[in-house]
């Protein structure tokens, strides 16, 4: 700008200086003269340089605003970017995890199905056999006492020893069975109640702890966009003055 503005005063000079020279010698006053030229050429190089700044202000103004324009748009790319990445990440895990119970859940299930009818064939069998033993052991004493019969009514008491034997095993058979399904029957309504609970205990579990991490991530994710506003915000303002003070203070050195 000096070297500039030293060009265009030489200028001036040397043009002014030759325009007078006629007057030189006219008893004029030179330093009168000097003064009037000078105020002139200063007068049209200040205006020069003030029509160049504003240009150059206008200039400056808009492309700084078209780079914090930019600077912001990118800040809300990258906070946009950053949250939809997270929530992805989030939603994977939880699914993820969601398909890690199912598999679990069907695991066991398949693993109770496949042994129930093992576990309560031998419990029917463990049972029966008992059963089988206590009779067994009737038996055995039935016999002795028909022998004991026979030995002294052998007529009478051979005619009632079927009799008596397959009333006894009949009722004995019956009583058995219907003890084992009536207990095979409470069973089976215990275990239906027990997967139905359990099914809706743990499903309800994971939907409240799946809704209470979704509505934090919520809450999260707006914090955090708030938060990054504010700070672009604040910092496109500070940037912005910093800028205009910059400018202002320029514009006032200019003497």
């Amino acid at each position: 700008m000096k070297m500039i503005k030293s060009k265009v005063v030489a200028g001036v000079v040397v043009v002014g200086m030759v325009a007078s020279m006629g007057t030189v010698f006219a008893a004029t006053n030179a330093g009168t003269q000097l003064q009037g030229w000078y105020t002139t050429a200063s007068k049209a190089v200040k205006s020069t340089i003030s029509g160049d700044f504003a240009n150059y202000y206008a200039t400056s103004k808009t492309t700084h605003a078209a780079a914090v324009s930019d600077l912001k748009g990118q800040a809300q790319r990258d906070i946009r970017d950053a949250g939809n990445a997270e929530i992805k990440n989030v939603n994977k895990a939880i699914n993820d995890q969601v398909n890690e119970y199912t598999t679990q859940i069907n695991t066991a299930q398949d693993a109770i199905t496949g042994s129930m009818p093992a576990e309560y064939d031998a419990f029917v069998g463990t049972t029966n056999a008992s059963a089988n033993d206590a009779i067994d052991t009737i038996g055995v004493s039935n016999k002795k006492e028909l022998n004991a019969a026979i030995k002294n009514h052998q007529n009478t008491y051979l005619n009632r020893q079927n009799d008596a034997a397959a009333t006894t095993k009949g009722a004995a058979v019956a009583a058995l069975n219907a003890e084992i399904a009536e207990t095979q029957s409470e069973l089976n309504a215990l275990l239906a109640g027990e997967s139905t609970t359990a099914t809706t205990e743990i499903q309800t579990n994971l939907n409240n702890k799946i809704a209470a991490l979704q509505a934090e991530l919520v809450t999260l994710t707006n914090k955090g966009v708030a938060d990054a506003e504010a700070a672009i915000a604040a910092n496109g303002a500070a940037l912005q003055k910093d800028a205009l003070d910059k400018l202002d203070e320029i514009v006032l050195s200019i003497q």
